[in-house]
This record gives C-alpha cells, sequence and structure tokens, in this order.
C-alpha cells in the first residue's frame, strides 16, 4: 500500500517508541540489507555539541561553489522532515522520501520478526545513505548524538570535524565533560584528518583517541587562527587563517561562534584534498559568505524587530549572550521561550532571563518531550519577570506588545511552530490550525 506524506512520516516518527539505542549492529544489518550505500562514500563526519549544523552548512556550500554535487545529512530539521536530507541544499523530494518510507517500512517489519529492532534515527540514517548513494559526489554527515556509538559513525571518511563539546544528552553520554569528549571522539578513525574548537582537557582526550588510531589533529588556536573584525546582527567579518591558507570571510551568521564554525568548515575543506577533493581558495570565500543556515541568529522581522536563534544547552545560551552584547540587544529584549524536558533548563533560562526585561514562556508542539509551561515558568519567573501562554501563536502575539526586541529561543522545535503558523511580512497568523 503506498503511503502518503503524513501516514509515511507518521509511521517513520512511530519508531520513536524504540528509543534512543547507541550502537552500530542495527545499522551494519540495515546497510548490509541495502548494499551497503555506505561503502567507498567520500566526505566529512562532524560531531560536537554546538555548531555542528553551521559547520555542516558552511563545507557544503564550500563543496558546491567547488563544483561537487553534495550530500547533507543534519538534524532536526527547522520546517520539513525533508529538510534533513539535502542535496546541492536543496531538501530531499517529498514523493521521493514516501518512496523510501515505504520499503523501509517493509524491511523494519521484517527485521522485527528476527528480533531487530531500528529506531526513527537508524532508519532515516539508512535513507539518507542510500539516496546519496545514488546522488551525491561527496557526503557531508552530521551525527545526531554522540559520535562512537551515533548510527552515522558508520561512515570511514578521511576527514572529520569535533566542533565544541559541553554537557548536552547527558544521559546516554555521561555526565563529565571528559566523558562526553570521548564519545565525541569515537567518530576518529585510522588515519583520519580531525579539525576541532576544543582546548584543554577535551582537546587532550580526542588527541589520546587520534594517536591511539594514527589519525591526526588540528586545533583552533593552535594550528588554526581567528581574528574577529566585526561582529553585528548582519553577521561577522574575519580574518581565517586556515591549515594551508590565509582568507578574509564575511560569514552571514550573526555571533563571534560563527566566525569559529567558518574556520573549522575551512580547515576540513582544506584537509578533503588527502581525498582527492579539492576546492580553491575562491570556492572557500565564496562557499562562507553564500552560506544559508536558518534559525541561528535569524533575523526573520525588522519592524517589528524579532530575532530567533536555536539555542537549547547551557553551551549556546553562553554564545547567545555574547552574540546580544555584541549586537546591543543585552538588557533590551523580550525573551520568548520554549524547552524540551531533556534539557537543563534551569542554565540555559537563567542565562537569558537575566538579559531580558520581559519573559514569554510557552511550549513546543513535540509531543511528550514538550517541557510543559509551568515547569519552565517555575524556572523563569526566579531570575525575571515572567508570564506564561502556552499557544504558541499567542505566546508570539504577546511578545510582541511589550515594545521590545523580541528574542525567539530554546527549541528548534519551537523556532519551527513559530514559523509554521506565523506570518512576520503581515503580522498575522497564517495557519490557525
Amino acid at each position: 500500500m503506498r503511503l502518503n506524506r503524513e501516514e509515511a512520516l507518521d509511521y517513520l516518527y512511530s519508531l520513536e517508541r524504540f528509543g534512543v539505542k547507541l550502537g552500530l549492529e542495527t545499522m551494519e544489518t540495515l546497510m548490509k540489507i541495502m548494499g551497503n550505500p555506505h561503502q567507498g562514500a567520500e566526505g566529512v563526519h562532524i560531531a560536537g555539541t554546538n555548531g555542528k549544523g553551521s559547520v555542516a552548512a558552511m563545507i557544503s556550500s564550500i563543496l558546491r561553489k567547488s563544483g561537487y554535487r553534495t550530500g547533507t545529512y543534519t538534524s532536526p530539521h527547522l520546517l520539513r522532515f525533508e529538510e534533513r536530507i539535502a542535496i546541492d541544499g536543496k531538501p530531499m523530494n517529498s514523493h521521493k522520501l514516501m518512496e523510501y518510507i515505504g520499503r523501509y517500512r517493509e524491511i523494519v517489519k521484517y527485521l522485527n520478526e528476527t528480533g531487530v529492532y531500528p529506531t526513527f534515527f537508524e532508519v532515516v540514517t539508512a535513507i539518507a545513505f542510500e539516496h546519496f548513494r545514488e546522488n551525491s559526489d561527496v557526503w557531508v554527515i552530521e551525527t545526531g548524538m554522540g559520535g562512537r556509538l551515533d548510527a552515522t559513525n558508520i561512515v570511514k571518511f578521511s576527514t572529520g570535524v569535533i566542533t565544541t563539546i559541553g554537557r548536552d544528552h547527558t544521559k546516554h553520554l555521561g555526565s563529565s565533560l571528559l566523558k562526553i569528549a570521548g564519545e565525541k571522539a569515537g567518530i576518529i578513525k585510522d588515519e583520519m584528518n580531525i579539525v576541532t574548537g576544543e582546548r584543554g582537557d577535551t582537546l587532550s582526550v580526542i588527541e589520546k583517541r587520534a594517536k591511539d588510531v594514527g589519525a591526526e589533529v588540528f586545533a583552533l588556536g593552535r594550528d588554526i587562527e581567528v581574528k574577529v573584525l566585526s561582529s553585528t546582527i548582519e553577521g561577522v567579518e574575519a580574518r581565517i587563517r586556515g591549515i594551508y591558507d590565509e582568507y578574509n570571510v564575511a560569514v552571514p551568521l550573526a555571533g563571534r561562534h560563527q566566525a569559529n564554525n567558518a574556520a573549522l568548515a575551512i580547515a576540513a575543506a582544506e584537509l578533503m584534498k588527502h581525498d582527492g577533493i579539492f576546492v580553491e581558495k575562491s570556492a572557500i570565500i565564496s562557499g562562507i559568505t553564500e552560506t544559508e543556515w536558518r534559525g541561528r541568529f535569524e533575523l526573520v522581522s525588522r519592524n517589528p524587530l524579532v530575532i530567533m536563534d536555536a539555542a537549547h544547552n547551557p553551551h549556546g545560551a553562553e554564545a547567545l549572550k555574547r552574540t546580544l552584547i555584541d549586537t546591543g540587544f543585552w538588557g533590551s529584549y523580550t525573551l520568548l521561550i520554549g524547552m524540551l524536558n531533556d534539557k537543563d533548563a534551569e542554565a540555559f533560562a537563567s542565562t537569558l532571563v537575566k538579559g531580558a526585561k520581559k519573559t514569554v514562556v510557552t511550549e513546543p508542539r513535540y509531543g511528550p518531550r514538550a517541557m510543559k509551561m509551568e515547569e519552565l515558568m517555575a524556572i523563569t519567573s526566579k531570575y525575571g519577570d515572567s508570564e506564561g501562554i502556552k499557544d504558541v501563536g499567542d505566546a508570539v502575539d504577546n511578545a510582541l506588545t511589550h515594545g521590545n526586541p523580541v528574542l525567539i529561543t530554546g527549541s528548534i522545535y519551537l523556532l519551527g511552530d513559530v514559523l509554521s503558523e506565523y506570518d512576520f511580512d503581515k503580522m498575522r497568523i497564517k495557519n490557525i490550525n
């Protein structure tokens, strides 16, 4: 039976009942059934707590400018599921995705009968890899969680990136930064070149893993250097010394941390020449300049002024705070916040509420994982003037009444909720249901 889009995605999400299952055995089984589409693929594998998506978008843009057909796998999506699996920056065709899901439903049914239960993320990853085999030259793959036991870690690339490491997904990865670093470092394989934004003890963990398997590590601040020339709401201008060359770039994503992300992307692109993937300096510069990655300190409306940022953990909150200070918004904004219940809401919210004139708490529509408005309100009210409005559209309406710039943050799912129903051009709800 052919599934329509809603039925197909409902089936796919139903696999979330199998939870998060770290390990590669099921993924290896799926890949074997599909003819091992990952074998022989070339590309870059990206792990880290924050910045993975931005780095993936930048590398993909550079590769496209260099003439390579590029498959990019990221998660989660902002507006449409198809965004997770993109070819040359364009989301996967919906009809093609439905075909894959229909076929994988039969495969999963067969595997379930043998006692194997693929998870949501494993099936989506398998679909992405099969799709990329047929439609791309180079893969840019972002891990879902961790690295060592992540479903994506079945790939064997020569180039990898470990962005930054913070406390997130601690239930699965451990509570200490060193433990989390060890999990992220699990993507490092024999003779790999790894670029990282880490320093200190966590860098030592990454370098130990690299030494053990004969890989080489290039670290930001040691082998790669960044000098920020300007930081505004429009983006960042920076001078970057990569591994082989120097670049003056205009990064169209706001925040000093995006200059660091650009440096990691540039260094990774430079290193891909060891795989026979060559990028010109002009492609690197234009690739960075033309990067598109929504929901990262994104200015979605100028009048009234509304900014969206997908930060969702303490590390992200601190980066967002620095950007708010740089751009002159710290202390003057209305904060609209909603989070998932597996995040460190206390550390995240306390950082940003302290800089807000007013806080409006709402609730993402992501089913059982959404943090209840009342629970988040109990936190935010300790740090500033807060009120709760459960409906996302009503919460946006309320936030706009206070006469301040509005910052919407806490979860990419909240951003997707807002963008899917609120028309900032016409300032009205465009999809009521």
